[in-house]
């Protein structure tokens, strides 16, 4: 970039850290609350990551535990967020607010991947339009507004385009560098989403297929990533007796395939139907597997006794992903401000999806790496910041339809 260029991109940064902030003031979250709440109090007071407090020998529930209290290991949400929150609370010693901390953090690290989209785009795209395409990125109202919110969002979306990033270089360079790093991101993005090993199996498989990996890079970076997840690994298998990432699979399918057939799910059908004095799992450390796998028992029966409903339904879940969530409880999802910028991106996304997917290359990757996503999410069900770890493929896609039509047009 030349010296005006620069300036740009300094002031660009510059405007988001204001915005984010301003955004925080009157949007932010509070406080660390909920499950990253009750993982970070309760690792911090006892040492034990974990979301469940023993009550009795058959009840144990989410809280934030008292000393004295047993706090039972936790393998329902992946490990990486609860982490990043506890190192910030380490290095403040308390002295600031966590909230504040974790927010700022958030909008630093949602600036740098305004510069790595950039990075990226300009592989495809020429000067100008990287620099508008950027922008676009960096004002997009959810993604904004994600910053000052406790969620892992921000921190995904990070470590994805420096994910694709380094895939980039290292089919353009060929170095060991990039391919380290490639594999190093890959290996937190299974820490923060415990289904993105099928995702970085499913990206090896494509470029090893039809591109430019050999088997030495493709078996390099699967031996970088086990090794660097190993020890959350070996903690689970000494917890639980099992190699697991996470263990959600149950209570997330009988959330979002139950008979109030909400395409975002419903905890209250749990709540009211599954009593835990009535389910009778005994309080030891493999507490919650056991009531993950009474969940997926549920939920399978529940689906075995109306297929077509809940066919239908997960149909319903990829249209309400695509494009929009007609019966959606959350506040403000209707909002102009939200709901415009998120129908446009998804009708253009939608038709890049069909410009680009036979034709071979990273745009063909991208829009595989978006269906398959959109396929595993809709078997459960779908929260409105779940686009937003799709956000950078979307408007990779809508950029490239919007070239293709401007080269057309107007040249």
């Amino acid at each position: 970039m030349d010296v005006n260029q620069k300036k740009f991109f300094f002031f660009l940064i510059l405007f988001n850290i204001i915005l984010r902030v301003t955004a925080s003031y009157f949007f932010g979250d509070t406080e660390v609350h909920m499950e990253w709440g009750r993982l970070v109090h309760n690792l911090n007071l006892t040492g034990v990551l974990g979301i469940n407090v023993v009550l009795n020998e058959h009840i144990a529930s989410p809280a934030y535990a008292v000393s004295g209290q047993i706090v039972l290991p936790s393998v329902f949400m992946p490990p990486l967020y609860a982490y990043y929150i506890f190192l910030l609370k380490l290095i403040s010693f308390d002295l600031l607010s966590l909230i504040n901390i974790l927010i700022f953090s958030q909008i630093i690290l949602s600036c740098i991947s305004i510069y790595i989209f950039h990075k990226i785009l300009l592989k495809f795209f020429k000067l100008k339009l990287c620099l508008i395409f950027s922008t676009i990125f960096s004002i997009f109202p959810l993604y904004v507004y994600s910053s000052t919110q406790a969620s892992s969002i921000t921190l995904q979306v990070f470590l994805l385009l420096f994910y694709f990033f380094y895939l980039l270089e290292f089919l353009d360079k060929k170095k060991s560098k990039d391919l380290i790093l490639f594999s190093i991101s890959s290996s937190l993005l299974i820490l923060t989403r415990g289904e993105f090993f099928f995702f970085h199996l499913l990206t090896l498989i494509y470029f090893f297929v039809f591109l430019k990996f050999n088997l030495k890079s493709f078996l390099i970076s699967i031996i970088i990533s086990i090794i660097l997840i190993s020890p959350y690994l070996k903690r689970n298998y000494e917890n639980f007796d099992a190699f697991v990432l996470t263990k959600s699979f149950g209570y997330n399918l009988l959330k979002g395939n139950n008979p109030d057939l909400k395409v975002e799910g419903s905890i209250n059908f749990i709540e009211k139907n599954f009593n835990q004095k009535m389910i009778k799992i005994e309080t030891n450390n493999k507490y919650e597997i056991k009531l993950d796998n009474f969940y997926k028992n549920e939920a399978y029966n529940i689906i075995k006794k109306d297929p077509i409903i809940y066919l239908n339904l997960y149909f319903k879940k990829i249209l309400s992903f695509l494009f929009l969530d007609f019966k959606s409880s959350y506040l403000n999802y209707y909002n102009p401000i939200h709901i415009i910028p998120k129908i446009i991106l998804s009708i253009f996304s939608f038709i890049g999806l069909f410009l680009f997917i036979n034709k071979k290359g990273f745009f063909q990757f991208l829009c595989i790496f978006y269906i398959s996503n959109i396929m595993i999410f809709s078997i459960f069900f779908i929260l409105p910041r779940y686009s937003l770890i799709l956000l950078p493929i979307q408007l990779i896609l809508t950029f490239k339809v919007f070239e293709l039509l401007r080269r057309k047009f107007f040249n």
